[in-house]
């Protein structure tokens, strides 16, 4: 079944099912999921090729709609080269890049199952020296918005600065923090500066250092800007 599943006539009849299902046997956020895991699927079969040297020696991870010129754009579907994050392997040689950047990917992975995995096999693929530029919501700005202020600043800044509509008339501010936290299913784990750094140091990356969104755009001027700060970390690091 599971080796049926994979092909293509079994991948649309079960895109099919989800499809008629919707709403009537499971919730929107069970379609989603098991709709994510379809991709998930889709990209590892492509993933089993053998180890390949990348187009660019720049790894954009988890672009999304968000292909940045002179970079491997990657994600889940719809990039340069599909992959699925959490498969444990990445499909390129050794020491294949000299740049790594991800904005707000990480915190999608479950932290010892899938995101130390991936951060080992970035670290493989890293060239010694290779910078890696990392962003996430920040644990600690997070969590200290409901002191402040029951997290109103946080989406006084996302309404100013982003188009996306954080569905929150007429909610308690607050709720934005579980939003923050849990993006409704999507997100496993939110890390500030003293996890990051021990994830890092963990997987062959040292030098660790706070930096913000001014100075990734400094180093790469060809990501658009997202004006994040309020809410993310932002750091950056060397395979050593």
């Amino acid at each position: 079944m599971n080796s049926f599943l994979h092909t293509t006539l079994g991948h649309g009849l079960l895109k099919a099912f989800l499809l008629s299902s919707r709403y009537r046997i499971f919730s929107s956020r069970t379609v989603h999921a098991m709709e994510f895991d379809l991709l998930r699927a889709k990209a590892r079969k492509s993933m089993r090729k053998a180890m390949t040297v990348p187009a660019s020696p720049r790894l954009h991870v988890g672009c999304g709609s968000r292909k940045v010129k002179g970079w491997l754009n990657v994600d889940i579907t719809g990039s340069d080269q599909d992959i699925d994050l959490a498969a444990g392997f990445l499909p390129w040689k050794d020491a294949a890049f000299e740049a790594v950047a991800s904005q707000h990917v990480i915190e999608h992975l479950e932290l010892m199952t899938e995101l130390f995995p991936l951060m080992r096999e970035l670290r493989r693929v890293c060239k010694n020296g290779a910078e890696i530029w990392l962003s996430c919501p920040d644990l600690e700005k997070v969590c200290a918005s409901y002191s402040i202020d029951r997290a109103k600043g946080l989406l006084e800044d996302r309404d100013r600065h982003r188009d996306a509509d954080a569905g929150m008339d007429g909610i308690p501010t607050q709720h934005y923090i579980n939003l923050l936290m849990t993006q409704r299913g999507e997100h496993k784990n939110l890390l500030d500066f003293e996890m990051m750094q021990w994830l890092l140091g963990e997987n062959g990356f040292s030098e660790c250092q706070r930096v913000g969104e001014k100075d990734f755009l400094a180093r790469f001027p060809e990501f658009p800007q997202r004006s994040d700060d309020s809410q993310t970390l932002y750091v950056c690091a060397v395979a050593n």
